[in-house]
């Protein structure tokens, strides 16, 4: 069993395949940026949130693509968090990855 950070939380066959996941870039969807830039309230404070917030609130609403009212709804709450400059808190404390 290799030492990692990972390895106490997820299952050692996983590894690999989870640090191969990690490491490929996020490609931000076109369509939820363009959104974003409507607005330059957004925009600005978009853009002054760290990379990994990015990543993870973006990410968050993709995973609701195929179910349009939620995926809607998560851009909306997004968007309407950063146009007042705050950070979602999420759950789980996902915060830490901030």
């Amino acid at each position: 069993r290799r030492s990692s950070d990972l390895n106490k939380m997820i299952h050692p066959e996983l590894e690999d395949k989870i640090r191969t996941a990690l490491s490929e870039p996020f490609i931000f969807p076109d369509d939820i940026m363009d959104k974003l830039k409507e607005n330059k309230i957004v925009w600005k404070n978009y853009q002054n949130f760290s990379d990994a917030y990015k990543r993870i609130r973006i990410a968050y609403i993709e995973a609701a693509r195929k179910r349009p009212e939620e995926f809607e709804k998560r851009l909306n709450n997004f968007i309407s968090k950063t146009k007042e400059n705050k950070i979602i808190k999420g759950f789980g404390g996902i915060e830490k990855y901030y």
